[in-house]
């Protein structure tokens, strides 16, 4: 109790402090500012030195950007190639390659097969981008293939919603990239948590500071990256990255009623969903089946998902999870046979 009173103590004071160097700092910039200004004396005595001081400073705005123009446009090439490649960027390249793809393969008269297909492309005609249409139409796809994972493979995760919005969050991101921020959310959220547990805080409280915590742990990571000019890490935009922050929650609220390794086994199980959704969506052949055949590909989710809730067995991953419990049902199994088939009258 006393803990928490001198933290918020502490913060309080640290946060007036702050505000007023902030304000102090403000006025003074002002007052120095003012002075400085003052057009009578400053036309009147100082014009030769600020024509001095402006060439001096033409000569070193030069040289800088001479220095600095190679190595930023090489980062701003790498960027806007990423973008271009990027599915989930509608300005991109992407979105002209697959409005191409359209009009190399037109579509017939209208009928009940293809009418998707005629206010697709009327839609993409008008404005929409390809890259959208084809977003919207592969997420069922990822959600159908993390079904099918947790409900026969046996994979657990969080849920279906969170492995699929995850993967389009690893398209935007890049795979690499992507997965290196999931770890390092990962390890400030453990870090968070065990930093929190000792303030005995209520649930709500204590997940505002676990993002409070992860979130300045992103932002330093952000910076040490554009620092050391880690282009990797410069392209990342904010929303994929908010979500990959927000799984935070998700893994706080596993470890509440499971263990930790438990947590990190579901945390796990979910990024290896999400990789191959990724690996899905950024598929060319899968994109142009699913933009230019769009009312088979939902049929073929549809007819998925009633195929898998038609299973009803083991998951496969409970066969190895209970082998021994298997094969020693099996072993009893044959010999309540053998005993029938050798001894009919003898009673167990």
């Amino acid at each position: 109790m006393h803990f928490k009173k001198f933290l918020a103590s502490f913060l309080i004071l640290l946060s007036i402090c702050l505000i007023k160097n902030h304000f102090w700092h403000q006025s003074s910039s002002g007052q120095v500012f003012a002075q400085t200004i003052n057009p009578v004396k400053f036309v009147g005595e100082n014009l030769e030195d600020l024509e001095a001081v402006e060439e001096a400073t033409a000569t070193a705005e030069a040289t800088d950007s001479t220095s600095l123009a190679s190595p930023s446009a090489e980062i701003v090439e790498k960027i806007q190639q990423k973008a271009d490649e990027d599915i989930t960027e509608t300005t991109g390249k992407q979105k002209s390659v697959l409005a191409a793809y359209l009009d190399e393969y037109p579509v017939g008269p209208l009928n009940l097969t293809n009418f998707l297909q005629k206010a697709i492309r009327r839609a993409i005609a008008q404005g929409l981008p390809a890259s959208l249409v084809v977003i919207i139409l592969i997420f069922p796809v990822i959600a159908s293939i993390v079904a099918l994972a947790r409900h026969v493979i046996g994979f657990k995760g969080f849920g279906i919603y969170i492995p699929a919005v995850l993967s389009v969050a690893f398209v935007s991101t890049g795979l690499l990239t992507g997965v290196i921020l999931f770890i390092a959310v990962l390890l400030s959220a453990m870090l968070a948590r065990y930093l929190v547990k000792f303030l005995k805080m209520p649930l709500l409280p204590k997940t505002a500071m676990l993002l409070l915590i992860v979130s300045i742990s992103m932002l330093f990571l952000l910076t040490i990256a554009s620092l050391f000019k880690i282009d990797l890490v410069l392209n990342v935009s904010i929303f994929p990255l908010l979500l990959i922050i927000l799984l935070t929650e998700n893994f706080m609220t596993s470890q509440m009623f499971a263990s930790r390794g438990e947590a990190l086994n579901v945390t796990f199980e979910t990024l290896i969903l999400a990789v191959i959704g990724t690996l899905i969506i950024n598929n060319g052949t899968i994109q142009r089946f699913v933009i230019l055949k769009p009312e088979l590909t939902i049929l073929l989710v549809a007819a998925i998902n009633f195929a898998i809730a038609r299973y009803t067995g083991l998951r496969i991953l409970e066969y190895f999870r209970f082998k021994d419990l298997l094969r020693n049902k099996s072993k009893s199994e044959k010999y309540k046979s053998f005993i029938n088939d050798n001894f009919p009258g003898l009673e167990e």
